[in-house]
């Protein structure tokens, strides 16, 4: 709820609360909508997931992820949050479900992540009133940054994904085809705030952005020469560095 906070939806805002139910139910029905979709494979893998363990039935995470969809578009109209509202609201969702579905083993499954990671703040935003003009930043710097996340979180996986016969975008862009596209996306996010940084006159952090920059590609060539952590560590350290980034996107936006 940082991005509320930042757009002005303070805890003594009933929108508040009503942003951060409506939230909680489309992350509950993507994540059952998933264990629906994994179950075989889960089983198949010998994953200790709620399906395979006999925690919950197959029809069941499929009900919830339904009525917790359900649940949070009434949420919305019960809100008054308005037809752009309830409408964004269900892309959010459908970007959720359509990873869970078909894209997660396919080359677009970078597409959910970039379309969705940035329409949380830009939902927001619209709802504390902020112009769309100054909202376009979100998608223009965090689309980029969230598909740098999204590789940085596949790279690790990519030999098992490729071993499995899924065809992500971190199996077909291979190594280390994978790695350059995190990091250039990396630097395509931060550059975009960079500049945000810079013409609101804060040229110090801007340095700062760039140091660290620069740090997550020389980690990135050290996952190039073998070193044994480096796949999780550059994982971590870009999906830091992506996080970082992010914020200015959003004060930005906020009008702060």
């Amino acid at each position: 709820m940082g991005f509320a906070w930042i757009f002005g939806i303070g805890p003594g805002d009933r929108r508040f609360w009503w942003v951060a139910a409506i939230m909680l139910l489309v992350q509950f029905s993507i994540s059952a909508l998933n264990e629906w979709a994994d179950a075989d494979l889960d089983r198949r893998a010998g994953r200790q997931r709620p399906i395979p363990l006999g925690l919950v039935s197959p029809g069941a995470a499929l009900r919830v992820a339904v009525a917790c969809a359900v649940g949070a578009f009434l949420l919305c109209v019960l809100a008054d949050l308005g037809t752009v509202g309830l409408l964004l609201v269900g892309v959010g969702t459908a970007c959720g479900w359509a990873y869970d579905l078909w894209l997660k083993a396919s080359l677009l499954s970078v597409v959910p992540f970039a379309i969705a990671f940035p329409l949380m703040p830009f939902w927001i935003g619209l709802l504390a009133g902020r112009p769309l003009s100054s909202l376009l930043i979100l998608f223009l710097g965090g689309s980029p940054l969230a598909a740098a996340i999204h590789l940085a979180d596949a790279i690790p996986d990519r030999d098992r994904d490729r071993a499995a016969g899924l065809k992500t975008l971190a199996v077909t862009l291979g190594k280390p085809g994978a790695d350059m596209a995190a990091v250039g996306l990396l630097l395509v996010g931060t550059v975009i705030a960079i500049n945000v940084i810079i013409r609101r006159g804060q040229t110090g952090i801007a340095a700062l952005s760039l140091v660290s920059v620069v740090a997550a590609a020389l980690l990135v060539s050290l996952r190039w020469r073998g070193h044994p952590s480096s796949l999780l560590l550059g994982k971590w350290v870009v999906i830091a560095l992506a996080t970082a980034a992010a914020v200015p996107l959003v004060v930005s936006a906020s009008g702060r």
